[in-house]
């Protein structure tokens, strides 16, 4: 029975067509080497049939403006207390300079939960880089943020979300989600929003025209039933609001002296890309995160479901603090030779996954 329920599952994604839960289940069970090869098989066909041979890159800088953070989270290499030897504030004039030194398309926006960078020093922040740069996509604060900065500013969340758009924010990124989990929730990240406010946050976005990523951190004790029910739930989100373009499976990064030895192999990170493809039928874009899975397993990744390198990423932090051994930031020119030593076409894209100028 349970192989009848894995063939058909591979038969309707390949198809991209809608799994069943059962069939969802089903893809995860029993992961054998011959099953990981045909899974793979069955989501190259599907992202196939959506893009082709396409691959795509966006040139984008992220900004951490800083790393301390109060929240907690047992898993996190990043944040840092006031005092800590790791600690740093970037103060708005370094920001600028980034920015205007490296022109890039999109900037990427997350920091930590503290009162040094408060709701309404990132709001003018939001309004300084618009004025500043007009045609520069900015994707700006996970949905724990947005929920920090109501209770800290007392405002609600919605209220929050309309000054960051009136402010010139274009989009979300998908952070903070990791994987819902009320159990690993307890267990792990129980001082911040929960997985149920997570999506609630995202789909207000949604309905007010805000486009935002997803993400599921994996690898970190977490089962297949987790990472399968973590699917359904964003599936069914997305049928509702509509506002996901794209998601982002983040294996653990475990650094130094962490509760777990080793983050995910890379053909654990490139089964979840695979079986993310054939399960979220409904969110446009699957992206193979370099930054965390290594620069050699991203670009297998184009090959596993993946349809989206993410991009050039200058000034990364929060990855590499957390012990990501990839380089920090990766040149045009490299990131165009590897999606093509991948078999892929590279296409640059703006923020909004728009071609910029067709093929590299």
């Amino acid at each position: 029975m349970g192989s009848d329920i894995f063939e058909r599952a591979l038969e309707k994604g390949s198809r991209c067509e809608r799994l069943s839960r059962k069939e969802a289940y089903g893809l995860a069970e029993a992961i054998t080497p011959d099953r990981l090869h045909r899974l793979g098989v069955a989501a190259l066909a599907n992202r196939q049939q959506r893009f082709g041979r396409q691959a795509t890159y966006v040139f984008n800088l992220q900004i951490n403006p800083t790393n301390i953070c109060g929240s907690g989270c047992t898993f996190c290499n990043y944040a840092a207390s006031k005092n800590a030897p790791h600690a740093y504030v970037l103060e708005e004039p370094e920001i600028f300079e980034q920015v205007e030194r490296l022109g890039p398309t999109e900037v990427h926006i997350v920091g930590g939960l503290n009162q040094i960078w408060p709701f309404q020093r990132n709001l003018e922040l939001v309004r300084s880089l618009r004025n500043r740069y007009p045609g520069l996509h900015i994707k700006a604060f996970t949905a724990v943020e947005i929920d920090y900065f109501a209770k800290t500013a007392g405002l609600p969340e919605s209220t929050v979300l309309d000054q960051l758009q009136a402010a010139g924010m274009d989009a979300m990124p998908g952070g903070g989600a990791e994987i819902f989990s009320d159990r690993l929730y307890r267990q792990h990240w129980k001082n911040k929003t929960s997985p149920d406010g997570w999506v609630r946050i995202h789909q207000l976005a949604h309905g007010k025209g805000i486009p935002t990523n997803a993400t599921m951190l994996f690898g970190f004790g977490d089962t297949w039933n987790e990472r399968i029910d973590h699917l359904l739930i964003l599936r069914r989100a997305q049928g509702q609001s509509g506002g996901f373009s794209c998601f982002i499976p983040l294996p653990f990064q475990p650094g130094a002296g962490n509760f777990i030895q080793n983050g995910p192999t890379p053909l654990e990170t490139l089964s979840v890309l695979a079986i993310s493809r054939l399960v979220l039928d409904n969110i446009p874009h699957l992206k193979s995160y370099w930054p965390m899975t290594g620069l050699e397993t991203g670009a297998a990744g184009l090959s596993w479901g993946a349809d989206d390198m993410d991009g050039t990423i200058s000034e990364e932090k929060i990855a590499h603090l957390a012990g990501a051994v990839t380089p920090v930031g990766l040149a045009r020119d490299k990131m165009l030779e590897t999606i093509r030593t991948a078999g892929f076409m590279p296409v640059e894209r703006d923020g909004k996954f728009s071609p910029i100028g067709g093929e590299k």
